[in-house]
């Protein structure tokens, strides 16, 4: 098991690289537009290009990750308001600060790089990965998988397709007779492009139907070849499949391509850039297409079973910890109503308050112990009345010692997890014992691991008891709950038995 320091360290890192991936990609395609419109060569260079556009984006980067903060965070009372004015500031209010300051200064604006067209690039991964993390939290809901749907293999391929044919058609409109004079710069002027708008749609459907050929070729390779013939017949089949798809695909596409407006006597848009729709040029393009496509279609499909399967095993998961949680509350109960029983015999005047302290820790058990995490407090004011309750039936003869965490309200846990170990304590320590027993229950916090820490003294000579549910549950419920992020310990050490409980805290 990690260091609790170097697991805390580690998930903060996973943490901001998850943040902060889309934007990264973001930037650095707007780094290698930059660098294609230099015509530049030099890695130097391209390296220098993104350490500027990085230094002058990173307003935009900080607003991002504290924005996704805010809306995680739910003990923050407004959190979604607080999210919105941050990403706000750094999204709307830093970039057109910056677009003012460049129109004051001459200098300032010839030595900047950022750019609308980067703005507009970080903000729609910024978008997209906001909407990617409230899809994943409503997943249960039917409206939302069909959103969810949305954004899948073959919506993404449609989008980056399309987007390919918007911006090609928006270079080829900012040029004047582009076909010609070739090689083009990566820039798009949006001055000329709206002036020129009859040209720019000229451009986008035929480059949307170029790109429609490369895309019905992955949905071939995807639905036919790897679906049918790989999954069915085996890796022979699959390549004979794929021989016959390039052979017969390859002239019938270049023939389409072929009728486009957009070729001329001296050059044509197919891959060999000739009229020969059989030019072999044509058929390796073809090939690099299923090349490229299949790895990345296969780690698609594999992904979405390894997401089926990782539904069934929750759903599975839930409904036994949902049975588990129905074994630890009748324990309790059993346990609390015999207490509640010697009291009544006895006569004793602490019977209602024993009632009263009970209904509060089943009203607790009720609902609370229903959700998936409650604040670290409640589950910690749980057990104080807990040992309130115990303290009553055991009277003088339990002596205890407790140490509460400080800073609880910042963390979170599952219910009712840690009551196992202090009535595990009460009932194999106090309750058969005759004589004055100890508790000693230490609970601390560091670096977002909760450790807990019970000792409680033994009889001499303790009679054989059953083994309990208790432990046993306990433990099921960890492995599920906190599956390589807990350790627990349990055993008797010079007539004390010592209990040890560690896991890691999700922050509210």
């Amino acid at each position: 098991m990690l260091n609790p320091a170097l697991a805390q360290g580690k998930h903060t890192f996973n943490a901001i690289a998850d943040n902060q991936l889309a934007l990264m990609a973001a930037l650095l395609l707007e780094v290698l537009i930059r660098h294609f419109s230099l015509h530049g060569q030099d890695v130097m260079a391209f390296l220098l290009i993104w350490l500027q556009l990085l230094a002058e984006s990173s307003p935009i980067l900080l607003a991002h990750y504290f924005a996704a903060r805010c809306v995680g965070c739910s003990a923050l009372t407004h959190r979604f308001r607080w999210s919105g004015i941050i990403w706000g500031a750094g999204f709307v209010g830093y970039p057109l600060l910056y677009f003012w300051l460049m129109a004051q200064s001459h200098l300032f604006a010839s030595w900047s790089l950022f750019s609308v067209q980067g703005w507009l690039l970080l903000m729609a991964a910024s978008c997209g990965y906001g909407l990617s993390q409230w899809l994943a939290q409503r997943n249960a809901s039917a409206r939302f998988q069909l959103i969810s749907r949305l954004f899948s293999l073959n919506s993404v391929l449609l989008l980056l397709m399309t987007a390919w044919a918007v911006i090609m058609a928006g270079i080829f409109a900012s040029n004047d007779d582009p076909v010609r004079n070739q090689p083009l710069q990566a820039v798009i002027n949006s001055h000329t492009v709206i002036v020129n708008f009859e040209f720019f749609l000229h451009y986008l459907w035929q480059f949307w139907l170029m790109g429609s050929g490369v895309l019905l070729i992955c949905w071939l390779n995807r639905y036919l070849l790897i679906r049918r013939l790989l999954a069915r017949n085996g890796v022979f089949a699959y390549i004979a499949g794929c021989l016959i798809s390039i052979i017969l695909l390859t002239p019938l596409l270049s023939a389409i391509v072929l009728m486009l407006p957009l070729n001329i006597a001296e050059f044509t848009f197919l891959p060999s850039q000739d009229y020969n729709i059989f030019d072999p040029d044509n058929f390796r393009f073809c090939f690099v297409v299923l090349l490229i496509s299949t790895p990345v279609i296969l780690a698609f499909e594999r992904q979405q079973q390894e997401k089926a399967l990782a539904e069934v095993a929750q759903r599975q998961s839930q409904t036994e910890l949902q049975l588990l949680q129905q074994q630890v509350n009748p324990h309790f109960l059993f346990n609390t109503l015999n207490n509640l029983y010697a009291l009544t015999l006895s006569g004793s005047t602490q019977a209602p308050t024993l009632v009263l302290q009970l209904a509060n820790l089943l009203r607790y058990t009720v609902y609370e112990g229903q959700q998936q995490r409650v604040p670290l407090t409640q589950e910690i004011q749980y057990l104080q009345d807990f040992l309130a309750l115990q303290t009553i039936r055991s009277g003088e003869k339990c002596q205890l010692s407790v140490t509460w965490p400080e800073h609880a309200g910042h963390w979170q846990i599952a219910p009712l997890l840690l009551i196992t170990v202090l009535e595990n304590a009460f009932k194999h320590g106090v309750e058969p014992s005759q004589l004055r027993c100890n508790i000693e229950l230490r609970i601390s916090i560091e670096n977002g691991w909760l450790r807990m820490r019970c000792i409680n003294s033994l009889r001499d000579s303790p009679r054989q008891q059953p083994p309990g549910i208790g432990l046993d549950n306990l433990r099921r419920r960890l492995a599920l709950l906190y599956n390589g992020k807990h350790r627990f310990s349990s055993q008797q050490q010079a007539g004390c038995w010592h209990a040890e409980l560690t896991l890691e805290l999700e922050p509210c």
